[in-house]
């Protein structure tokens, strides 16, 4: 991976070249700092004044795909005319409506199960904190000391082996999550709303800091700019790569002073809001 800014003249080239754009930005640890405990990663001013300056951009679109859920994410942001993405896909909302793929009923029961399971075994455990997200359990470890973590791992891999045909137990940055085998990742997410675009000179970026946003990076390897917010050596399949969320704002400041001719809206995707059910 090379360093954004240092290839800065030639992105800032295609920049100025291309017709129209979607930002596709995760949330924690690329739009804001990884923090103790989700609800206080709380999106910077400075950043959320730079987000609403690129909504108003007539050939400028904006998505966060975030693992939070739709209404968490929307809540941490709340900025209007932008696509928020939550449950790595499971649940959208563009200006045209919400989407979203919901548990059957079955499934929500299989998860109240294995939450009020995983509360009896880990209540114990200092600082554990379990996040219900409609069709995702999140076990947040972060501030568990580490002499506890290992019961932590030792009841993931006890949920794997009694639920694994029906969930899955992924692991992000010190946290947990049960989802349901279902075909859904933050990469299909972005392949979706890539389809709903119409222009044929898009270019699109993304920026992720973890194993959740490889699939994405992925996807656009060759069709759009990626880039990992990281350190250099974490192995990554993007292209690009910078160092925190500062240098993220940074980079939305440069696209804005790079910005672009005043060419023809772009449509902003989507039409009407439904729910589908999943497992």
């Amino acid at each position: 991976m090379k360093h954004l800014f240092d290839a800065w003249e030639g992105i800032r080239e295609k920049i100025q070249q291309a017709r129209a754009f979607y930002l596709l930005l995760d949330y924690d640890g690329t739009l804001t700092p990884i923090v103790s405990r989700p609800e206080m990663a709380l999106l910077p001013p400075e950043v959320k004044k730079k987000l609403i300056q690129l909504r108003d951009f007539p050939q400028v679109s904006i998505a966060v795909i975030s693992g939070r859920s739709l209404e968490d994410i929307c809540s941490k942001i709340g900025i209007r005319g932008i696509t928020y993405v939550g449950n790595y896909g499971l649940e959208i909302q563009n200006p045209a409506g919400v989407h979203k793929k919901r548990l059957s009923l079955t499934g929500q029961r299989e998860l109240a199960r294995i939450h009020k399971a995983l509360e009896e075994a880990l209540k114990n455990i200092p600082e554990i904190f379990l996040e219900n997200k409609e069709s995702i359990l999140a076990i947040h470890y972060r501030m568990v000391p580490k002499g506890d973590q290992g019961k932590v791992f030792q009841e993931m891999e006890e949920i794997q082996k009694k639920w694994g045909s029906k969930w899955q137990v992924t692991q992000g940055k010190m946290v947990f999550e049960i989802r349901p085998r279902a075909d859904f990742h933050k990469g299909k997410a972005v392949r979706d709303l890539l389809r709903s675009m119409s222009n044929r000179d898009l270019l699109p970026f993304y920026f992720g800091d973890d194993q959740m946003d490889e699939d994405a990076f992925r996807f656009l390897r060759g069709k759009g700019i990626t880039v990992f917010v990281g350190p250099l050596e974490t192995p990554s399949a993007a292209e690009y790569f910078l160092d925190d969320p500062a240098e993220v704002a940074e980079f939305l400041e440069r696209f804005i002073e790079a910005r672009p001719g005043e060419d023809p809206p772009v449509p902003k995707i989507l039409t009407g809001g439904k729910e589908k059910m999943i497992q």
